[in-house]
């Protein structure tokens, strides 16, 4: 049977069958630690979401977006990862986890594909990408495996973000869901 192609992928082809050569694949059991930390952030977030929706109304203010609620939703999965993951710790430094040698970081970006802070140095971390949309419904969760500059928009002067680019990252990016 062919597979389908999601419609919610950062790039056109579903390439990332194709493992590069300088990672070491997830496990099953992490695979499944890492949807379930971020399904139940999600689920949490949903939760207060449905809840405070009406107490703006009420009081006749525009709801604020579930994204803006959830500043901290990413620590929030790097904790939840870390109790159902016995591979993942908390990161040192600006790492949000580590596993073995490796540097992780949680991002949670509307719609699809990633973006990071322009000052972000990127140095081979890998990167847990949710991508959500209608402020609380998880679209797909993916990693991009050892994360290089080149991955990414170049640098603006007037910007202070940079974007993911499809073609550079494909076979760096695994799909979990």
């Amino acid at each position: 049977m062919e597979e389908k192609k999601p419609n919610y992928l950062p790039f056109e082809e579903n390439n990332s069958v194709i493992i590069p050569k300088s990672y070491g694949n997830i496990s099953e059991i992490e695979k499944k630690g890492i949807i379930i930390a971020v399904e139940s952030a999600f689920m949490k977030l949903k939760n207060l979401y449905d809840a405070i929706t009406p107490i703006y109304q009420e009081y006749g203010f525009k709801p604020l977006s579930a994204g803006v609620i959830a500043r901290d939703l990413s620590e929030k999965i790097e904790s939840s990862i870390i109790q159902h993951c016995k591979t993942f710790n908390k990161g040192l430094g600006h790492n949000d986890l580590s596993r073995g040698r490796e540097r992780w970081e949680v991002k949670i970006c509307k719609n699809n594909g990633l973006s990071i802070n322009q000052s972000s140095i990127i140095e081979g971390e890998n990167y847990i990408v949710v991508n959500y949309h209608k402020d609380t419904e998880i679209k797909s969760i993916w990693i991009l495996w050892e994360a290089q500059d080149a991955f990414f928009s170049e640098r603006k002067r007037n910007a202070n973000i940079r974007y993911l680019l499809k073609d550079k990252s494909r076979a760096n990016i695994q799909i979990l869901t």
